[in-house]
């Protein structure tokens, strides 16, 4: 692979990103306002025997893999393909791998610079200890990203235009923040919402990168959230390889 083609694309799809108000909105500004609005009102409260920053931290950082698999990969790749820009790339060196490699390198590093964001309010702002399981918590996000990665290239597929791409994400986007736990306890909502809560992809995400947080990973506990995402992985990349066209 021409590694120096794949990180000049890289650079470019990240400088794009950084030009779309409403990518970094969902992604960098949503859930760090979230956390300081839900900190405010729950972070005296204890959640099944974790406090406000165990189980918040592994819950912002599950709506900005959301935000990321579903706007910033499914969304734009929708919207780059729309302009014909996969179409012109065609007329150069770069083939479609090292675009994708490119477009997950992205993923990543909006993850990543949006966890810090997220630790560094806990840290400065709730004056937070924060887990020192970072082998566990970083296993855990690979596996959690990559899910939702599967699940924007899945919108990529059947969306043939952005406001069909626009419209299922956002569909998907309220159920995912407040169904799943990230946002708001589901201790406080419904019977029924709970139930509802166990059909959202979200609530595994958010569930296994708690675990993470707090050094469980590799326990029982684990093992259903784990499988679920390694399901939706699964799927959502046979589809992508069937259905997937750049043009």
């Amino acid at each position: 692979m021409n590694l120096s083609a794949m990180l000049t694309h890289t650079k470019m799809e990240i400088k794009l990103f950084f030009r779309e108000i409403l990518f970094v909105f969902f992604t960098f500004l949503l859930p760090a306002v979230s956390f300081i609005f839900f900190g405010s009102m729950y972070g005296d409260q204890t959640y099944n025997g974790y406090n406000y920053i165990d189980t918040y931290i592994p819950g912002m950082v599950s709506i900005i893999m959301f935000t990321t698999g579903f706007f910033t990969i499914g969304l734009q790749v929708v919207i780059d393909r729309e302009k014909g820009i996969y179409k012109r790339l065609r007329g150069t060196p770069l083939n479609s791998s090292y675009v994708f490699a490119s477009i997950i390198t992205k993923g990543f590093f909006c993850i990543i610079v949006g966890t810090v964001e997220i630790l560094l309010i806990a840290k400065y702002m709730f004056d937070a200890n924060l887990s020192v399981f970072w082998f566990q918590f970083i296993l855990a996000m690979i596996l959690c990203a990559l899910s939702f990665f599967a699940m924007g290239f899945l919108i990529a597929s059947i969306a043939k235009r952005m406001q069909t791409a626009m419209a299922i994400s956002m569909v998907a986007m309220y159920p995912m923040m407040f169904l799943s736990g990230s946002t708001m306890p589901l201790d406080m909502m419904p019977e029924i919402m709970q139930t509802i809560s166990k059909f959202i992809p979200m609530t595994y995400v958010k569930d296994l990168l708690q675990l993470g947080w707090v050094g469980k990973l590799f326990t029982e506990a684990a093992v259903m959230p784990a499988l679920v995402l390694v399901g939706i992985f699964l799927v959502g990349t046979y589809i992508g390889i069937k259905k997937f066209k750049w043009d």
